[in-house]
């Protein structure tokens, strides 16, 4: 493990969730920005409940109580909001890219926003829920857990290999790789389908509309532009470069879904500690 707070790699999103990391005093991370994950983490909460901003994205959360292994699923929340925590237990979490389904064929991508489902709700059979629990039980430490999860998502993830010839895959790269300055008339062009058929098939696939994917993509990557430029005087101004109309959109658009304004959200997190408390581990 790092000693100290690592700046991560900029780039391709990674979704935030920077008051998760508030929530403890150590918090680990480790990116894999691929096979459609983004992150794990692990923390220990030291409050029974956390800030929780729109991401596009669900996690999967781990958690030991009474000696008796639990998980559950969270989707992403349309406005700032809060999750409830057991306190002092060690959460272990594995966050997925904005609008991938880690449960396809057992739960619907629009069922999980604003909401959080049990595990035995997503994993029908009861022999490979039990298997899973057990598993992530003995594993004793961040590396281990991450291993055992690899290994249970990725047999499911080759059975079913994703098709990037199909229409989700441009879709879901498009928003990407726009910086949430999309629009839908611009994906119509793109991909030659009616916008009317799109709209259908990004709430289909995605879970919601184009307009708010679109919205949590962009106002994440403004959130990752203020971490990397956190000690910076200008951070602000550098996250505003994320698709915004002009400031006074940004700082509405930032307040509605963060709580508050971007320069009070720099100072919140250096208040808190944020870059004493983040551990990135390569």
């Amino acid at each position: 493990m790092s000693g100290g707070w690592r700046k991560e790699a900029s780039g391709e999103l990674s979704p935030r969730q920077p008051e998760f990391v508030l929530a403890t005093t150590n918090y680990s991370k480790k990116c894999i920005m691929k096979y459609n994950l983004s992150h794990f983490y692990q923390f220990t909460a030291e409050s029974d409940h956390m800030g929780v901003i729109p991401d596009a994205c669900i996690d999967m959360l781990f958690w030991e109580k009474n000696g008796v292994m639990k998980a559950k699923a969270a989707g992403t929340l349309f406005q700032k909001g809060t999750t409830k925590t057991e306190l002092n237990c060690q959460y272990f979490g594995v966050r997925f890219m904005p609008g991938v389904n880690p449960m396809t064929g057992n739960v619907k991508l629009s069922e999980l926003v604003n909401n959080e489902i049990s595990l035995d709700d997503i994993i029908i059979g009861r022999q490979e829920r039990e298997a899973l629990l057990e598993q992530m039980h003995e594993a004793d430490s961040f590396h281990k857990k991450t291993e055992v999860y690899m290994n249970f998502y990725l047999k499911s993830f080759f059975k079913q290999p994703e098709d990037k010839n199909s229409l989700k895959f441009a879709i879901h790269k498009q928003i990407l790789q726009s910086d949430g300055s999309l629009k839908l008339s611009e994906l119509s062009s793109y991909t030659g389908y009616s916008q009317r058929y799109l709209n259908q098939k990004i709430h289909e696939d995605f879970g919601m509309n184009p307009k708010n994917l679109i919205r949590f993509i962009r106002f994440q990557k403004s959130v990752s532009r203020l971490v990397e430029t956190i000690h910076c005087s200008n951070g602000a101004d550098t996250a505003l470069l994320s698709g915004y109309y002009d400031q006074s959109h940004f700082i509405k658009e930032f307040v509605k879904m963060s709580g508050f304004t971007p320069s009070a959200y720099i100072e919140t997190l250096l208040g808190n500690a944020y870059d004493k408390k983040l551990h990135v581990i390569n």
